[in-house]
């Protein structure tokens, strides 16, 4: 199986990161670190810097994996923390904020996040999803649905119970995705001169040599640019891949289905920002019928961006993401 991606419960998910060691590491300028002590007794690790002048102004930032961390997505809203005060979490059983195995489930993470709202004083959040943090943001809007001003979501997986989709082309879609992503990453291992076929031996690739190999699988999954791999930072130690599996295993059936009458239901704004070479929805063959078929939904495609778009386009991705995040009129 290819290292860009992975399969559980039939849905793509993706190992995204930019990410810096726990220990020592680098915060955005003016931010603090605290750690939020949740209902259960798991304290989960927080990141809040930025601006807000607003009610609205203070944005939750849901991270993918399942199982990931939320530095990554640092730079993808640090260009507008002059406007917006962005408040991250590590999610339970993720890098920094370790958990018991029967205390990660989706009804856990949503009870998090409402105990973080409550902590930070917000009546209703704005919220920032990404990849895997969209379900988390379906589920927290199902369960407070007062609670919640508008959802801004990049790269997010498609609603589970949409049938207005076509199910052969998603499928031919999914193969043309690990085809297309397999074909950059060899030519980009060739590129660096890491190529497995000018090697007489596999092993001998230093391991120095062996992590650029992976990181360029890794990054032709997630960007358009696969030739930006060195942006494409985490995985590996920053990534629990045993999250996804607990998250089905210890949640019921019911609360992970039917999101999209979640969405039809609400009258929340929803902005969908998606790159047209992500690997959610690659080629985008469902998101825009979502959007056609709600109301409350935006969408915003980026042309030449794939899953961490805005490595790929920065400029148009900062834009989208500030009128997604713009405040209503209160």
């Amino acid at each position: 199986m290819s290292r860009f991606f992975f399969h559980a419960s039939c849905t793509l998910l993706l190992l995204v990161g930019y990410a810096l060691p726990a220990g020592g590491q680098h915060l955005p300028d003016g931010a603090e670190d605290w750690y939020l002590d949740t209902s259960d007794g798991v304290d989960l690790y927080v990141v809040e810097f930025g601006a807000a002048t607003a009610p609205g102004d203070t944005v939750v930032v849901l991270h993918g994996g399942w199982g990931a961390e939320q530095s990554y997505l640092w730079p993808a809203v640090e260009p507008l923390a002059g406007r917006y005060h962005f408040v991250f979490y590590d999610q339970r059983g993720s890098l920094r904020s370790p958990a018991p195995d029967s205390t990660v489930s989706l009804q856990r993470f949503v009870s998090d996040l409402e105990d973080l709202r409550s902590e930070l004083g917000q009546e209703r959040l704005t919220i920032f999803a990404h990849s895997m943090g969209s379900r988390l943001a379906y589920a927290y809007l199902r369960r407070h649905p007062g609670h919640v001003r508008r959802l801004a979501l990049a790269g997010p997986l498609v609603p589970t119970g949409f049938d207005g989709g076509d199910k052969q082309k998603m499928r031919k879609a999914r193969k043309q995705f690990v085809q297309w992503a397999e074909k950059r990453e060899k030519a980009e291992v060739a590129e660096e001169g890491l190529d497995r076929e000018s090697l007489s031996d596999r092993d001998s690739l230093s391991d120095r040599e062996a992590t650029a190999d992976w990181r360029i699988g890794f990054a032709a999954g997630n960007i358009y640019h696969v030739e930006r791999w060195r942006r494409m930072e985490g995985g590996r130690a920053f990534y629990n891949g045993d999250i996804a599996g607990l998250i089905n295993q210890n949640t019921p059936d019911r609360l992970q289905a039917n999101q999209f009458e979640t969405l039809q239901t609400s009258e929340v704004p929803v902005r969908v920002i998606i790159g047209d070479h992500d690997l959610v929805d690659f080629g985008l063959v469902s998101w825009p019928a979502v959007a056609d078929a709600l109301e409350n939904v935006e969408m915003t495609t980026l042309q030449n961006a794939g899953h961490n778009a805005w490595i790929d386009r920065p400029g148009t991705f900062n834009d989208a993401l500030r009128r997604a995040l713009r405040s209503s009129n209160e």
